[in-house]
């Protein structure tokens, strides 16, 4: 039974974690890691150990977060949240190009990805309007489904893998693995917006387990498809890709001959946790500013066509691929992990203040 209280079970918060970052980060990350071999796999283990601890401490500061203009003022938040919100634009534009692309290539031909794009923004944004627990609710009827196909999948795809495909290592190099781990931890950003929804969580203060075991099961997923990955086509044979997770389901089969065209069903399973992903910027986004009502659909309607905008702009001669995780990366990522440290100092130092 569903809570009608404004706020959201444990299990509930988990389950929209797990299924808005895992099929964005099969996609984009894994494929990327194994590239790196070894180095790759060991950098994503560090990554999400930063990740990890991390997220205690954002857990930790939520009260701080959710009465930020108390310790930095009303000109301090209103920065912050303009920060917040470029980066869920650009987020959103930058998964948006990619999952149109994909689309457009292996699902429906003949369509331009602008097109296609429009009509997973709309599919995204349809029923979003600011109830948490909507979105509870969608995450609870999606989850099962998109989870035991992505088991199923890999299942399937780790028939494929040879021990000769492991034979051909790369050095290992502590530089490369430091820079799979901070690029773990680049992707992870996202996770700056959770602390703003935490008070919305029943039973807030014992949310560690479940949410370090959520981040636990993502990385399982991930380091799976890596090996699996590596097991199937090599290193240099995965890095001669440039989707080695779609082409992994390409080649993978059913007994029988049947269901030939297996990456149709593995996108679409990509393409749920994705879309649930873009709905996710789009709410938080609404979220951050506290906008109810009519203002609310107005500022997501113009949050929307941000995104889209930034994606039609993400061509290919613009490079978007490249300088979007570099923007991540080198400004929004530091820009978070700086917040969370003078949010703690702050509190301490008010905390002891009042003592």
């Amino acid at each position: 039974m569903f809570a009608d209280n404004d706020r959201i079970s444990q299990r509930q918060l988990l389950r929209q974690m797990i299924l808005a970052l895992l099929g964005a980060w099969l996609l984009f990350l894994a494929g990327g890691v194994c590239q790196a071999g070894q180095n790759g796999l060991a950098g994503m283990a560090l990554g999400f150990l930063l990740l990890a601890g991390w997220l205690l401490l954002l857990i930790r500061n939520a009260g701080v977060y959710e009465n930020m203009e108390h310790y930095i003022g009303k000109a301090g938040r209103l920065l912050v949240i303009i920060v917040y919100l470029s980066f869920l634009v650009l987020t959103g534009s930058f998964l948006l190009r990619k999952i149109s692309s994909l689309c457009g290539e292996y699902l429906i031909s003949g369509i331009s990805p602008e097109f296609l794009g429009l009509l997973l923004l709309l599919a995204a944004g349809a029923g979003i309007r600011n109830d948490i627990q909507q979105r509870a609710r969608l995450a609870e009827i999606f989850y099962p489904f998109v989870m035991a196909g992505f088991v199923l999948m890999l299942i399937l795809a780790a028939f494929h893998m040879r021990a000769e495909s492991f034979a051909d290592a790369a050095a290992f190099s502590l530089t490369e693995v430091a820079r799979e781990g901070w690029r773990t931890l680049g992707a992870g950003a996202v996770l700056a917006v959770l602390p703003f929804l935490l008070g919305q969580v029943e039973q807030e203060k014992r949310l560690k387990k479940p949410l370090l075991e959520g981040l636990g099961k993502v990385w399982l997923f991930l380091t799976a498809a890596a090996v699996i990955l590596i097991g199937t086509f090599g290193l240099e044979g995965v890095r001669r890709m440039e989707v080695p997770v779609i082409q992994l389901m390409a080649g993978t089969r059913l007994p029988g001959k049947f269901l030939e065209r297996f990456d149709i069903v593995w996108l679409a399973l990509l393409l749920c946790s994705i879309l649930f992903a873009l709905g996710s910027l789009l709410f938080y986004g609404i979220h951050l500013t506290g906008m109810r009502g009519d203002k609310g659909r107005i500022f997501r309607a113009a949050m929307g066509a941000l995104i889209y905008g930034g994606s039609v702009l993400g061509q290919e001669g613009s490079r978007m691929e490249q300088w979007y995780p570099l923007m991540a990366e080198r400004f929004y990522l530091p820009f978070f992990l700086i917040l969370t440290l003078a949010l703690r100092i702050f509190s301490r130092r008010t905390g002891k203040k009042r003592r």
